[in-house]
């Protein structure tokens, strides 16, 4: 029997579950498997779905399942939308809709894997969450058929349309032959009422893709928000494709030639996260960094009006106070919580999805998720943090390896910090304006390296950090600044990033700025190696470290290949873009 949720039309059956493996065929009809159900449900802000026009600063209650129609390189929450089977228990719609009003929510919102994998599941949550006065809406790739789009606009309040680009060939990198049902959705869920938003992705090389996207939005209604994503390339992505922050600035201001608000979202420290009137370009709303996909109001959005008389059409009423997630919670941030655990299982060899999905069932309840977020911060903690996932994986001895290689360097590291002392250093992310808060992990590498974090001295804290101000940096006057590995941008951007903000501490007048390797300094086990790089570029020709041999040991320890033949990107688990020899060897998909 043909499945009529999207246009792929998969024949299901008793041999076939579909292309989202998540539907059945029972008797005469098609419908969800029994098992699936949402694996978590979170309260979140709405601006790390993100929307950005839609209730302000407003708590919703964030659902979560696994499958998608889609096959998308470098996908954030690739496990999830694999759509394999979980033993995990699940909630119910019925069960979501109570959390939903018992957390004094506005509404419901289905993120991180497809609707269109879960659609009937997701219809009952939408159904009873309207009849109890609640909101109800998704982020989903909008491929769905004529007949499942019409049904769904009139059960939903809200969309975040996740576009590939324009041309048929940018959806056929996803396995989709053509991107044409996409917009013609978004047109029908426009005209029926629907509040929608668009996010397109960015890779190097897409820029007339993603311009011709705009112009197909803008013959819709410019008035559609825009929502740029850089693409970050995770799994198997190469690291080429992905354009600096600099360059995605670039291209949304061509992109404000037809649409009237443009956001640019995975760039610390850019100014497109922020409100602008389309008429005299006043300031409107200010919002700042919160994660991949995430963003944050740094105060209240209370007026839609501009001085000059342009209203901006936003949908809702404003909170009076931004709600604010703990720990991993908020948008797709507990996305890279799952890669943490993935980065070490990895290390141990544990390479099945099945394995790495039943360790990740045993520490994802938000008590033990909290536990982790606080073990991950600390060098000597972070050993407590593999111990953990190594006993849950059923590998403690390969989990003591691998403690082993890192305390081994921590005590060679920690004997080198006693004789020094007193250099400052400031750690920020993607922007000098960007400071990575007190806490995390890559300002106590600083500290454990024998060294002062200036960012020591902030008084708030974001995720993963916040804005400052030029003269934050320049009264606090580090001799050395990291920029982080995770998001990075080139030095040449950096440097004149630096110039054009007034910032003339000693690190920019004598050239110590530096930028981490891709992924050594957070997020996985490789940080030892970045904790090696931060105390070689503080005491250059007094460390004693060999950086090349001390990453060959580590990737042929533990990843079975030499460091020179990586093609590291900002994945948290896999050592290398494109084929990974053990990878291949063990025949998993990560």
């Amino acid at each position: 029997m043909q499945c009529n949720v999207c246009e792929f039309g998969c024949e299901i059956n008793e041999y076939s579950r579909g292309r989202c493996g998540t539907y059945v065929y029972t008797g005469d009809t098609i419908v969800q498997d029994p098992g699936m159900g949402y694996l978590g449900a979170y309260p979140v802000s709405i601006e790390t779905i993100p929307l950005l026009h839609y209730y302000s600063s407003g708590k919703f209650l964030q659902v979560f399942s696994t499958g998608c129609n889609f096959q998308c390189s470098g996908c954030v929450a690739r496990l999830l939308a694999s759509g394999k089977p979980l033993s995990h228990s699940t909630l119910t719609p019925s069960q979501v809709v109570e959390r939903a009003l018992q957390q004094e929510c506005l509404g419901v919102v289905s993120t991180l894997n497809e609707p269109a994998a879960n659609y009937y599941l997701f219809r009952d949550l939408a159904v009873q969450a309207k009849e109890q006065g609640l909101l109800a809406g998704c982020s989903t790739n909008c491929y769905f058929t004529d007949e499942t789009l019409n049904k769904l606009g009139q059960i939903v309040d809200f969309m975040n349309v996740g576009i590939k680009g324009y041309s048929d060939r940018s959806y056929r990198s996803c396995g989709v032959p053509s991107s044409a049902p996409v917009f013609r959705n978004i047109s029908r869920l426009f005209d029926m009422g629907v509040h929608v938003e668009i996010s397109v992705v960015y890779s190097r090389g897409n820029e007339e893709d993603v311009i011709k996207v705009a112009e197909a939005v803008s013959d819709i209604s410019p008035t559609i928000p825009v929502q740029v994503m850089r693409f970050i390339p995770f799994g198997d992505a190469p690291i080429e494709l992905e354009p600096s922050i600099g360059e995605a600035e670039s291209l949304c201001t061509s992109l404000r030639k037809h649409i009237d608000h443009v956001y640019l979202f995975n760039s610390p420290g850019t100014e497109l996260l922020n409100t602008y009137c389309p008429e005299c370009g006043s300031l409107l709303a200010e919002r700042e960094f919160y994660g991949p996909m995430g963003s944050r109001p740094v105060k209240p959005w209370v007026t839609y009006t501009c001085d000059c008389g342009k209203t901006v059409p936003v949908k809702g009423i404003t909170a009076t106070e931004c709600f604010n997630e703990e720990g991993f919670m908020g948008g797709y941030r507990i996305s890279r919580a799952f890669g943490m655990v993935h980065g070490v299982l990895t290390c141990l060899e544990v390479l099945d999805d099945s394995r790495l999905i039943d360790t990740w069932e045993k520490i994802s309840d938000s008590g033990t998720l909290m536990q982790v977020h606080h073990m991950i911060q600390q060098p000597y903690a972070y050993l407590e943090f593999v111990r953990l996932i190594a006993e849950k994986a059923g590998e403690p001895e390969k989990g003591e390896e691998l403690i082993s290689f890192i305390r081994t360097r921590l005590e060679l590291v920690h004997a080198l910090a006693a004789k020094n002392s007193g250099h400052k250093v400031y750690y920020c992310m993607g922007s000098p304006l960007f400071a990575l808060n007190a806490g995390r992990m890559e300002n106590n590498l600083v500290t454990f390296s024998g060294s002062m974090s200036i960012n020591k001295q902030l008084q708030k804290e974001g995720k993963p950090g916040v804005n400052v101000s030029p003269s934050f940096i320049n009264e606090n006057n580090p001799e050395t600044i990291f920029i982080s590995g995770f998001l990075s941008r080139p030095l040449d951007e950096f440097y004149a990033l630096c110039r054009q903000y007034g910032i003339e501490a000693d690190a920019v007048k004598q050239k110590r700025i530096y930028a981490v390797p891709p992924s050594w300094d957070f997020g996985n086990p490789r940080w030892i190696l970045g904790l090696m790089y931060i105390a070689d570029k503080l005491y250059p020709g007094d460390s004693g470290i060999d950086l090349k041999r001390e990453a060959d040991e580590f990737y042929l320890q533990f990843y079975r290949m030499p460091f020179g033949e990586s093609k590291s990107n900002r994945s948290f688990h896999r050592p290398t873009s494109g084929i990974w020899p053990l990878h291949v060897t063990r025949c998993t998909h990560a």
